[in-house]
């Protein structure tokens, strides 16, 4: 029973690092503008906060999206293939789903730069309270640099060993929210008058502007719910939600406070500085330092589900073709999914410190935040309501065409404005990737229908002749193939152009299915085969699935002795074709992919003019 409860807690220090630091920046951002108009609208501002957090959170994705998984698993890309394969035989629809699918993923991975970049740098500028020595933008900004410089050198080492730190860590921040929430709201129990949506109405009185800037703002409250979605695989829907019951009340405690606080020390506010640090400062002088390590401590973890986050979606790119294969490396010698991508996390690095610098403080990044994030959720709604509509489940679809898509339509609109004050960047990010998406996925079908392909029959024939009337080096040669039935023009040009054969001649097809898990694999003979020396290994992955071929040659007693892969060189004049080619020749190797020992892998080259 202990252990069951434990469990269900786990996703506390998993799945909501991101939602969880929110409070740190949310409110105040808000509260900057309001003491400049009016005070008081901060509640119809919290009322916001807190149907936002109900609308979008529990019914979008914990009523609705959390229920449409396949196998188990969720997020972006999960729901794009699952879509797919309902609308495959509508093109128009498969054609939007795509789209929609491949642009939601871009926008979570320019939120993955945004995101470390604003937990690190609002938590670092908690120091400024300190000392007036510290109240220096500069000094903020080398600590947020430092402290992001170690959390990505440490990515290699992976987190399993201290991962296990995270869920009580986490815990001790959500209950400190709580506790410091409540405390305010004792001191103004009117604050939660809130709860009352009609309070939202009073925004709608003022200027227009001001009330789509207010509901830009107020959407920060559910930043990083997609992580709800996409961890359902790893941690079980019943413990996400079962832990999102008790994150919400500790967030809506917070929120309430951090308002009640605000409304009776608005005078006081010279500049931006988040609330929730005021409110420390104001109370418990003592504990304000503490407060700022929990914080950090808090924010690294935050940044850190989602740095893990990227090396997953990235290595799923890689399985399911849409972007050139990426070196991985395995982090963990017992959570098989634990991986380590060395380009992404140096890639990351950089553009995370760039976000820092560029933007100086959390206060201009919130107005750059945001943006990728909303579309990513509405596009999620958008999915669904396809989704429901093919299932004909009528209530859903109520509830997803009545009242989610258009809260997520007017938050888009209210965050287009943001698009000038930095949300360009996160966009922009958008942009190139679903661009180099496109160029890559294209250049693909360009290659396939320039390659000639040899009909398995018709290359039989003639590898046996060769082969009764040449001479065969001793060991076992891997012939790396899509299909057996179609013969890659690199095997061809081996075996009968170099005529280099071997006693035992193995191909091996590695083909990655539309589902997250499952592995097999199949080692036969082939039957039209006179000569017995040709062989089958047929591999079936999920795409989330981490497939070490070294180990499955270990357990099916084979010992290559030499590892075949083709590569094409392509020659072309057009500018998209030879950026798929640039895309194709720093991505490594099929056998590279694998972790083939190199000394045994030889690649053939093929020019190819497309």
């Amino acid at each position: 029973m202990k252990e069951d409860f434990i469990e269900k807690l786990k996703p506390i220090g998993i799945v909501f690092g991101d939602i969880g630091t929110s409070p740190i920046y949310t409110l105040s951002t808000v509260a900057i503008i309001l003491k400049q108009r009016d005070p008081n609208l901060i509640i119809g501002a919290l009322s916001l906060v807190f149907w936002l957090l109900i609308l979008i959170v529990y019914l979008q994705y914990v009523l609705i999206l959390m229920n449409l998984s396949k196998k188990g698993e969720g997020g972006q890309l999960i729901l794009r293939e699952y879509v797919l394969s309902l609308v495959k035989n509508n093109t128009f629809l498969k054609n939007i789903v795509s789209f929609l699918g491949l642009f939601g993923f871009t926008a979570v991975v320019s939120e993955g730069i945004i995101t470390p970049a604003i937990s690190i740098l609002s938590a670092t500028e908690g120091i400024k309270l300190i000392n007036p020595l510290f109240n220096n933008t500069n000094l903020v900004i080398l600590l947020a640099i430092v402290i992001t410089i170690t959390l990505f050198s440490i990515q290699n080492k992976g987190t399993d060993k201290i991962s296990f730190l995270f869920t009580p860590i986490m815990s001790i921040w959500f209950i400190f929210l709580f506790l410091i929430g409540v405390i305010y709201i004792f001191k103004f129990p009117y604050i939660l008058k809130a709860l009352n949506p009609i309070y939202i109405i009073e925004l709608l009185k003022g200027d227009p502007k001001d009330f789509l800037l207010i509901i830009s703002l107020a959407f920060l409250s559910v930043t990083g719910v997609e992580a709800m979605y996409a961890d359902i695989g790893h941690l079980n829907k019943k413990s996400i939600a079962f832990s999102w019951n008790l994150v919400f009340i500790c967030l809506v405690t917070n929120y309430f406070g951090q308002a009640a606080f605000f409304i009776q020390n608005y005078n006081k506010i010279t500049e931006y500085n988040s609330l929730l640090f005021l409110m420390v400062k104001d109370s418990f002088p003592y504990l304000y330092l503490p407060t700022v390590i929990l914080t950090l401590l808090a924010t690294v973890i935050a940044a850190q589900a989602m740095i893990s986050a990227m090396f997953s979606l990235f290595y799923q790119t890689s399985n399911l073709n849409i972007l050139p294969r990426l070196k991985y490396i395995h982090t963990s010698s017992y959570i098989q999914h634990q991986i380590y991508i060395p380009f992404i996390n140096y890639l990351f690095l950089l553009l995370v410190i760039f976000t820092i610098i560029f933007f100086k403080s959390s206060e201009h990044l919130a107005n750059a935040y945001g943006l990728s994030v909303n579309l990513t959720i509405t596009i999620s709604c958008i999915m669904a309501i396809i989704f429901f509509i093919y299932y004909k489940n009528f209530i859903f679809i109520f509830i997803l065409v009545l009242f989610l898509l258009p809260t997520n339509l007017i938050i888009l609109i209210s965050n287009f404005h943001k698009i000038t004050e930095g949300a360009y960047f996160p966009l922009l990010v958008s942009i190139i990737l679903f661009s180099l998406i496109t160029i890559y996925t294209n250049g693909n079908k360009k290659l396939s229908k320039a390659l000639t392909y040899e009909k398995f029959q018709d290359f039989i024939k003639k590898y046996e002749t060769l082969y009764l009337n040449e001479n065969k080096i001793k060991g076992i040669a891997i012939f790396m193939l899509k299909d057996i039935n179609l013969i890659s023009p690199y095997i061809i040009k081996t075996s009968f152009d170099f005529k280099i054969l071997y006693e035992k001649t193995l191909f091996l097809s590695v083909e990655i299915t539309n589902y997250p898990y499952g592995l097999k694999y199949t080692y036969t003979s082939i039957n039209e085969d006179r000569t017995n020396s040709l062989s089958l290994i047929k591999i079936q992955a999920g795409y989330l699935e981490i497939v070490d071929l070294v180990e499955i040659f270990k357990k099916l007693n084979i010992e290559p002795t030499i590892v075949f892969y083709g590569q094409e060189n392509i020659i072309t004049n057009k500018i998209s074709t030879k950026i798929y080619s640039f895309l194709r020749k720093i991505s490594p190797t099929i056998v590279d992919f694998y972790n083939f020992p190199l000394p045994k892998t030889i690649g053939i080259v093929s020019n190819i003019h497309i």
